[in-house]
């Protein structure tokens, strides 16, 4: 069993080591812990399982037109979302490459090749909603505002009606920046931020 630690006030960490060779191809045990279907009626519940996991990545898919660096890019966060089974830390890695990739695709776009202020992550994503190339009505995940502004960091957002894709300026540098900057966060969705993504 992992020692915890209790750096972040009262929240616990599970201190993260190298898996066994003999665990290697078993589930985290962290993934035990999601339940994938409910019955109301009789309390019955499906605990979550790889083919759950699978299905959520094969689920989320790239237009035909996507360039291959770009889908090839894609697919590795499908992928570390999909192997989260096995060490769950894998599921905000897979968020982290999901956004890496919106940013990648955003400089192949619009041809930026070297770091400067017009390249940084929020600079492209505000130009790409200006230039119309991401409309809030393009995303199928949509359903009313109040179901995606808390999860896209209501903390920067709690003025109430906003565009989808003005949140998604805000929220997506925000969010890649607590990962790329190191941060010990770890939640169980990060296969909706790929989705996004």
């Amino acid at each position: 069993m992992r020692p915890l630690i209790k750096d972040l006030g009262s929240l616990e960490i599970m201190v993260e080591i190298l898996k066994d060779l003999s665990e290697l191809c078993l589930a985290d045990e962290r993934q035990k812990l999601f339940v994938a279907d409910f019955d109301e009626v009789t309390g019955a519940c499906r605990h979550w399982g790889i083919e759950d996991v699978y299905h959520e990545a094969a689920s989320i898919e790239l237009s035909v037109n996507v360039p291959d660096k770009i889908k090839s890019h894609f697919a590795t966060a499908l992928n570390l979302l999909v192997y989260s089974w096995f060490y769950y830390p894998f599921n905000v890695t897979a968020q982290f490459m999901a956004y890496t990739t919106v940013e990648l695709a955003l400089k192949e776009k619009y041809g930026v090749k070297r770091y400067s202020k017009k390249s940084s992550f929020r600079t492209l994503l505000d130009r790409a909603v200006k230039d119309g190339l991401i409309k809030s009505k393009g995303f199928s995940h949509i359903q009313n505002k109040s179901s995606y502004v808390p999860y896209l960091g209501a903390e920067l957002h709690s003025s109430g009606e906003q565009d989808y894709c003005d949140v998604l300026v805000e929220a997506l540098p925000y969010l890649r920046n607590q990962l790329a900057h190191g941060s010990p966060m770890l939640h169980p969705n990060g296969g909706k931020s790929v989705r996004i993504c």
